[in-house]
C-alpha cells in the first residue's frame, strides 16, 4: 500500500505536466515507454511540483521542542502519537503504524532519483539539463538531511562510521530494498549532492520555488554547522552570503506588517531573505493562527524586549492564548526552507566557535540592527568567546523559532556541549515528563510498517 501511494504521489506531478502539453492520458498506451517521463521538460515537471519538492520534509522535531506549551485540556485532544511526540515517550504509535515524517522525505528522494536517471539515459548535456540535475541532487540532499534529523543520532565525527543512518537510494525503482547505511554514510551523500547542485545550478531562476546555486551554497553551510565542522561552515556562509546577503528591516511595511493576514508577503513572492523556498505539511504542531492549542512557551516569548519587532510580529494573542502566527510563508504553514537570516547565523556562530570574534560580532549586530524599532536595537559588544557563544545562540533560537526542525536540531548538537546542554521537562495532568541531553528519545522510532516491508533495523529509545 505504501509504494503504491508513493508512486502516486511522484507521478502526479508528471501526470500534471504531460496533461498541460494536451497528451490524452486517458487513452490506453501500447508502448509504456510514453507512459514516463523522457525528456528534460518531463523532468522539470516533476521538480516543480511545490506540493511534492517543496513541502515534503519534517515538521515533528517541533513537537519535542522548549518553544511550544501545550495546556492539558489542549493536549487531551491531540492524537495518540502527537501527545506521546510531545510527552517524548518511548513508543509512538504512529497511525496504522505508518508514518508521514518517514514517508514524505523519501517521496522526494524517489522523485529526484527519476530525474537523475532519466537525464542519464536521455543523454543531452546542456545548460538546461545541468540545472535540472542541480536541483535534482539539492532535494534529494535537502531530503535526506531533514529524514536524518529525526531518524538518525546527532552527528559526531568519532561516532559516525558505526552510528546507523538511513537506506541509501540512488535508483528510481522503489521496490529494491536497502538497508540502513551508516550515518557517515548518509552525510557524504547530502555533501555530495550538494557539492553538485553547487555547481551545477544557476544564479538566478525563473521561479522562486526552485533551488539555486546559493541555495546549495547556504545548505551546505547548515550541515557543516550541524556536523561541528567550522571551518567548512563559515566558508560555505561567506560564499552564501558573497551571493545573496539582503535582510529584511523589520520596520519596513513593505516587508513585514500586521496588516499583512500572516505579518510576512504571501507564499515568500518578494521576500528578499529567502534563500530556498520550502514549507511543512499543515498539522496541529505546524499552523499558525490565532486561538490554536499549541502555544508559545512562556521562556521563550520572555526571551524577547518589548522594542525587538520580532515579538511583535511573530506571536499574536487570542484570550489568554500566545500563538505563533507570523513565517516566511506568508500564509499558515510554517516556513521550512533557508534564508539570509540563518546564514548570518551560522556564519556568526562558526566565527565565534573559530575565535574570530569581531568577525561574529559584525554579523549579529547587522541582524539585530534590522529586527528592533529603530535605534533601539542593544550593541553586542562580548569579547569573552564562550559568553557571546551563548549570545548567538540565544538570537538564533528568537530569529528561527518555528524555521524548519531547526530548534530540535540545535537541541541535539548543543547537547553534545556540556556548556549548551539541557534537561527539557513538561507537566500534564499533575506528571512530569522529562527528555535529558542526549537522549535515545531524540531519535524517533520508524515505522513499523516500514520495517516489516524492508527488513531494516528499528531505532532502540
Amino acid at each position: 500500500m505504501k509504494k503504491r501511494i508513493l508512486l502516486y504521489l511522484i507521478c502526479l506531478p508528471v501526470i500534471f505536466a504531460f496533461a498541460s502539453c494536451k497528451k490524452d492520458w486517458l487513452d490506453v498506451k501500447s508502448d509504456k515507454g510514453l507512459s514516463v517521463p523522457q525528456n528534460p521538460a518531463d523532468f522539470q515537471a516533476i521538480l516543480d511540483n511545490p506540493n511534492t519538492l517543496n513541502r515534503l520534509y519534517s515538521y515533528v522535531g517541533n513537537s519535542g521542542t522548549d518553544n511550544i506549551f501545550i495546556n492539558d485540556a489542549d493536549a487531551g485532544t491531540l492524537l495518540e502519537y502527537e501527545l506521546s511526540l510531545y510527552l517524548w515517550e518511548k513508543n509512538i504509535p504512529w497511525i496504522n503504524e505508518i508514518s508521514i515524517q518517514w514517508a514524505y522525505p523519501f517521496t522526494v528522494i524517489e522523485c529526484a532519483n527519476i530525474v537523475l536517471d532519466g537525464l542519464q539515459k536521455n543523454g543531452q548535456s546542456n545548460e538546461e539539463t545541468s540545472n535540472i540535475k542541480g536541483q535534482a541532487h539539492f532535494y534529494r540532499a535537502y531530503a535526506y538531511y531533514s529524514a536524518a534529523q529525526v531518524f538518525c543520532p546527532q552527528y559526531e565525527s568519532q561516532s559516525a562510521n558505526t552510528a546507523l543512518g538511513l537506506p541509501l537510494r540512488t535508483l528510481p525503482d522503489v521496490n529494491i530494498l536497502s538497508q540502513r547505511s551508516n550515518l557517515q554514510e548518509v552525510y557524504n551523500l547530502i555533501i555530495s549532492d550538494l557539492n553538485q547542485a553547487s555547481y551545477l545550478l544557476p544564479g538566478t531562476a525563473s521561479y522562486h520555488t526552485r533551488p539555486l546555486k546559493v541555495s546549495a551554497l547556504a545548505m551546505l553551510a547548515r550541515v557543516y554547522l550541524n556536523m561541528q565542522d567550522y571551518q567548512n561552515a563559515k566558508l560555505y556562509a561567506d560564499s552564501a552570503i558573497s551571493l545573496k546577503s539582503a535582510l529584511i528591516d523589520f520596520n519596513d511595511p513593505s516587508q513585514v506588517s500586521n496588516s499583512m493576514s500572516f505579518k510576512f508577503k504571501a507564499n515568500g513572492v518578494g521576500n528578499p531573505e529567502i534563500i530556498f523556498y520550502a514549507f511543512k505539511s499543515l498539522s496541529i504542531f505546524e499552523t499558525g493562527f490565532l486561538g490554536q492549542g499549541i502555544q508559545v512557551s512562556p521562556e521563550l516569548y520572555n526571551l524577547y524586549e518589548d522594542n525587538d519587532l520580532r515579538k511583535t510580529y511573530f506571536f499574536g494573542k487570542s484570550g489568554s492564548r500566545l500563538n505563533f502566527v507570523g513565517s516566511y510563508t506568508g500564509a499558515r504553514p510554517d516556513f521550512s526552507g533557508i534564508g539570509t537570516n540563518e546564514v548570518y547565523l551560522i556564519r556568526a556562530e562558526a566565527s565565534a566557535r573559530l575565535n574570530l570574534l569581531s568577525q561574529a560580532r559584525t554579523d549579529l549586530n547587522k541582524l539585530l540592527s534590522l529586527r528592533y524599532k529603530t535605534g533601539t536595537a542593544p550593541s553586542i559588544t562580548e569579547d569573552n568567546q564562550l559568553a557571546l557563544l551563548r549570545t548567538i545562540l540565544k538570537e538564533r533560537r528568537k530569529e528561527l523559532p518555528r524555521t524548519g526542525n531547526t530548534r530540535w536540531e540545535d537541541l541535539r548538537r548543543l547537547n553534545l556541549d556540556p556548556n549548551f546542554a539541557k534537561t527539557l521537562t513538561r507537566t500534564y495532568k499533575g506528571e512530569q515528563y522529562s527528555i535529558e541531553p542526549n537522549s535515545p528519545r531524540y531519535v524517533l522510532p520508524i515505522p513499523n510498517n516500514e520495517i516489516r516491508m524492508s527488513g531494516i533495523i528499528q531505532n532502540q529509545r
